[in-house]
């Protein structure tokens, strides 16, 4: 026996197919008793609404597209999860696609979901000029995730980028610290932009010196901050401290200085922005920047959903807050035990 259709519920309920398709969708003038059959026939039955009626009723096909770079990273993970939590609350379906940063292949991965007529999209990276963007969204919503977009879309949801790495030199020269390394990630994301703009600024709030040899430009990857970590620690006066853009930065720096033999802390501070799972778990445990990735996608969607019901084209920007951890790897006092506390916490 296949699935339970409308009129074997309204059989059931012994009301015609039209009255109870107005009960289940909540509209029309019905007697409480007949709303409660109809409810009660659904129930015994596990009855489902045909998505391909209810879009053909609504003009909606109740799907969201969400475009990431990369789902193996933990952090979009982490903004799918908030994402699918908001949706799901909301009946939406999400499409979620894993395009890389490659613009051709980002275009493809939107005209894809455009296709499918998705009611919105979310997308976590934007190589495409603005000009370009629009005229490939048409009139479909799009909210920026990780990532501003002037221009485009109905509203960007961002760390507090900047905040974070200012953070992070306070710390560091709190310590004692003057000759500050930075390792960034690719100026042409919103991440890299403002992270390398946040340390540029404290540097000088601080008077502390910013040497163009100390400051690399990377990629989001551990290979990229092992390459720029052999090359910092090359230099004739090694720096003192380090600060990575990223987690996986850090963990190439951490193994160049291992190759290099320079302890941490003791001959060199080492901080992140990104306080991922295994920073609590490394020797030694990492000093970084965190934030609640999760909550990310769920403000993301609320965002998008609430410019698809009232239509507003104004565009609107969030900021997740972040927060310093203190840990070993820039000389606090840090218990073992509390390495565990946080990982199963």
């Amino acid at each position: 026996m296949g699935p339970a259709r409308l009129h074997d519920v309204a059989r059931r309920a012994g009301v015609s197919p039209s009255t109870a398709s107005r009960a289940l969708n909540g509209v029309g003038e019905l007697a409480p008793q007949t709303r409660a059959a109809v409810v009660r026939a659904a129930a015994e039955l596990s009855y489902r609404p045909s998505p391909q009626a209810r879009s053909l009723r609504t003009r909606r096909s109740m799907t969201i597209g969400l475009v990431v770079p990369t789902i193996s990273h933990a952090f979009y993970g982490a903004v799918t999860h908030g994402v699918q939590a908001v949706l799901d609350e909301h009946d939406y379906r999400l499409v979620l696609v894993d395009s890389t940063e490659d613009p051709v292949s980002v275009r493809r991965a939107l005209e894809t979901l455009l296709d499918q007529r998705v009611d919105g999209l979310l997308v976590s990276t934007a190589p495409i000029a603005a000009a370009d963007f629009n005229e490939l969204l048409g009139s479909t919503p799009c909210v920026f995730v990780d990532e501003l977009a002037p221009g485009s879309g109905v509203g960007n949801i961002a760390l507090e980028n900047a905040r974070g790495v200012t953070l992070l030199v306070d710390h560091l020269a709190e310590h004692g610290h003057r000759r500050i390394a930075y390792m960034g990630g690719p100026l042409d994301r919103t991440s890299g932009r403002e992270r390398l703009q946040g340390f540029l600024d404290a540097m000088e709030r601080r008077d502390l010196p910013v040497e163009q040899a100390l400051v690399r430009e990377g990629r989001w990857t551990i290979a990229s901050g092992f390459e720029e970590g052999m090359a910092l620690m090359s230099v004739p006066d090694r720096p003192s401290a380090l600060i990575t853009a990223s987690g996986e930065l850090a963990l190439g720096a951490l193994a160049a200085t291992r190759r290099r033999r320079i302890a941490i802390p003791g001959e060199l501070a080492l901080v992140c922005f990104d306080d991922l799972y295994f920073a609590p778990l490394l020797q030694p445990s990492l000093t970084a920047v965190a934030y609640d990735a999760r909550a990310m996608g769920t403000e993301a969607a609320r965002l998008l959903l609430a410019a698809m019901e009232d239509g507003d084209p104004r565009s609107s920007e969030l900021r997740i807050a972040v927060s310093l951890v203190r840990r070993r790897s820039c000389g606090c006092v840090y218990d073992p035990a509390a390495a565990l506390a946080e990982v199963v916490a």
